[in-house]
Order: C-alpha cells, then structure tokens, then sequence
C-alpha cells in the first residue's frame, strides 16, 4: 500500500510540486528580510548625530554598511574649499579605526570619481576601489564615499546599485551635518569676536592701570633707597632690602606689560633669542611656576641673532607658553621645556625656539586646523582662537615659520623658526648706512 501512494506521487507531482513551493516561499522569506535589513540600515543612517566629527559619522557609516555590503575599507572624502579630507574606516576587533588623508587642491579644481579611486589605489596598491559622489540638494557634488576591497568582489551588480542607493541618503545626513558645522561657525566666530573686542579693551586698561602703579611705585622705590642708606640695623635693613627688590619686580612686570600693549608701528632690530625667552619668562614665569608647572630652559651656548620686532617675536613666545600651560591643565607632572637651537635647511640657516608640554595633546583630525584663525579646543571662556593664528602671520612676516606637532595624550611641540642674522649682514647694514 505505501509503494503505490508512492507511485502516485510521482506520477502526480504532488511531492514536487511541494518542494517547489516551500523552496519559492524561503526565497520570497529571505528577500524580505534583506530588504527589511535594507530598510532598517537606510533608517539608521537617518540618525547620525549632527554635531559628531567627521572620523565618528566615517565609522558609523561603515559600521551601517558592513551589515549589508562586504568590503575591507570605507572612506567618507569632503571636499571643502581647496583641501580635500579622507576620513578612512577599517575594523579594528569590534571597534572602527579611522584615519585622516589629506590633500590640497588648486583653486577651483573639481575631483571626479575616477580622479578620487586612483589617489586611493596609489595609497592603497593592490585594491579595488569603488567610489559614489555625495549629491547636495543642488545637485552639486561635495564628496564622496568609496569601498575597498583587497580582492576582487564578486558581484552582480546588486550592491553596487544598493550603495549608490544607499550614497543619496547619506548625502542628505552629511549635507544636514555640514549646515548645522557652517551655522555654528559662524555663531561661534560672533561670540569670539566678541570676546576680542572685550580682550583688547581689558587691555587699554591694562595699559592705563599700568600707568597709574607707575607713580606710587617710584615713590616707593626711592624713599626704601634713602632708609636703606640711613638704616645699618638688622633686621630692619633686611625688611627695606625685601621692599626694594618686590618694588624693582613691580617695576619691571609693569614695564613688560607697556612694552607688550604698545600698539605702534614695530621697529625691526637685531635681537637675541635667548634675551628674548629670559624677558617673557621674567613677564610670565611667575604665573606658569605657581600653577605647580616645571620651566626648564635648554638655551643654546652661542648667541643666536635674529632681525625683527622684539614685541612681535615677544608676543609669540607669550602665546606659545600660555597654551602650553592650559594644556598641562589636569597633568601630573606638568613639564614645560624651551629649547633654542640653530638649524640648517635646504633654504637657509635658521633660528628655532621650540616650546614643548607633556600635557593633553591634540586630537589629529584638529592638528591642520588649529593656526586657523578663531579655531579652538578651549572653552569658550578660556580662549578665542586667535593666539596661534596671529603667531603664525608675525612668523612669516619675519620670513619665519611656526610649525606644530603633537600626540594626543602625550605631548605638544611648538616650533619658531627665523632667518638668522649674522655679523656679516650687521656689518653691510653699517656700510651701507654710513655711505649715505
């Protein structure tokens, strides 16, 4: 009885005919899953956070993508005026490890997709690179995200039409970021503007304060220098001799404070740099040794000479040193170490004057951006961004450089670079001035 329902099985197609419709059934089952795993990676890309930096929205995308398309590599490229940013993703155990490319561009050049995937070949030899632009609501390019593969995919076009899908939403997100970047700047560029104009009248007052305490303090200091003639008895002499010299340190902080605020045309000359770090420090050394901070000074033995305002290069040398100490802010052992040296290049012979902390550092993303004016990690109650922009232009206005390198967590070193001035040009100059 059972091998005749058997053949009549075959015969009918029932059995077959049930194959066939629970294999159409799993099939129709697993493309609605995957597409309800589309549509649920689609919505998380929806919710990226808005004020996230460019290396936290680069791993979260790929973190989305991993889940839908196989690759070895992601990267979100911006575009922003003449620099192009990479922000590179790869799988780091369960975490995303990002890292930042940069290049710069000529003035109105536009990248391609072909012109991006042969910058990621040359520095990725070896792999396939596929790369869809990021549309805005003009329909004007303004990046790109790219995959990489070490190996050739195996695909059938699928995913390469999902991710151009998937590229429109996230040009949107993107795009919501970078307004909600462009507003902020701008709101931030007004309050610090602001806090200038507050800092540079704080100033004027500074100066006019100054020249009030100039007056009692000659008094003082004249009348303990007659006592101290009059006086031999210990310890009243000792006591006088304490004023004179608190005095005479008086006098000379509020010199350097007048001489700091001038805001006259500079006179250039020839100067010393280790002149220079002892006058900042007898200005500001107080300040940086009572906050707990180490000062050690590795100057060099022989005289480095440089032409140029000493206020300017003053000025510097201050803001080096005020940003070294809030970044030692929370440090253990907070160190700051000045080190004047010669140095030989390709294009000359050059003056250096390095500042270096073993405070927080800076994050790598925000090392290219931080001599940009009004650019600033500080709260907004402790710094306006200008400090290190304003010491970069006096550095090339003296046909110097200000360079700046750093690991986050572990150190800050910033670096002063100026033509040097030998006797040979002092001696031309004086020729010159006396044949005319």
């Amino acid at each position: 009885m059972h091998h005749k329902q058997e053949i009549l099985e075959k015969l009918t197609g029932i059995q077959s005919s049930r194959k066939s419709y629970y294999r159409e059934l799993n099939l129709v089952v697993d493309e609605m899953k995957k597409k309800n795993r589309q549509l649920e990676v689609i919505n998380c890309l929806t919710k990226i956070k808005i004020d996230a930096d460019w290396s936290e929205v680069s791993a979260y995308l790929a973190e989305q993508l991993s889940r839908l398309i196989p690759f070895d590599l992601f990267a979100l490229t911006l575009v922003e005026g003449t620099s192009l940013s990479a922000y590179v993703a790869k799988r780091n155990g369960a975490d995303w490890r990002v890292r930042t490319l940069t290049q710069s561009l000529k003035r109105g050049e536009s990248v391609s997709t072909s012109a991006l995937d042969r910058l990621f070949q040359t520095e990725h030899p070896g792999c396939h690179v596929t790369s869809v632009a990021l549309q805005s609501r003009l329909n004007k390019p303004f990046g790109f995200i790219t995959l990489l593969h070490q190996k050739q995919p195996q695909d059938d076009g699928e995913h390469l039409l999902l991710f151009q899908q998937i590229a429109e939403h996230v040009g949107v997100s993107v795009e919501n970021i970078l307004l909600f970047k462009d507003v902020s700047e701008k709101v931030q560029i007004e309050a610090r503007l602001i806090q200038s104009a507050k800092l540079a009248a704080i100033g004027e007052m500074a100066a006019g304060v100054a020249h009030e305490l100039n007056s009692p303090l000659t008094a003082i200091l004249g009348n303990v220098q007659l006592l101290l003639r009059e006086t031999h008895t210990e310890p009243q002499r000792q006591m006088l001799q304490d004023v004179f010299q608190c005095s005479v340190r008086c006098k000379k902080i509020i010199q350097n404070l007048l001489t700091f605020s001038r805001q006259e045309e500079y006179q250039f000359e020839r100067l010393f740099i280790n002149d220079l770090v002892e006058v900042v420090l007898g200005l500001i050394g107080y300040q940086l040794t009572v906050s707990g901070i180490c000062i050690t000074k590795r100057l060099a033995d022989e005289p480095l000479a440089v032409w140029g305002s000493r206020h300017q290069i003053e000025q510097i040398i201050i803001n080096l040193l005020l940003n070294a100490r809030d970044a030692l802010h929370g440090a253990s052992s907070p160190e700051i170490v000045i080190t004047t040296f010669r140095q030989e290049t390709d294009d000359g012979v050059y003056v250096g004057m390095s500042v270096r902390d073993n405070g927080a550092g800076i994050d790598a993303e925000h090392l290219p951006q931080i001599f940009h004016p009004f650019f600033t990690t500080k709260e907004q109650t402790k710094g306006t961004g200008l400090g290190l922009s304003v010491s970069l232009g006096i550095a090339e206005s003296h046909g110097g450089t200000l360079t700046a390198e750093s690991v986050r967590g572990e150190y800050s070193t910033f670096t002063l670079l100026l033509p040097i001035y030998t006797d040979e040009e002092s001696a031309d100059e004086s020729e010159t001035g006396a044949s005319r």
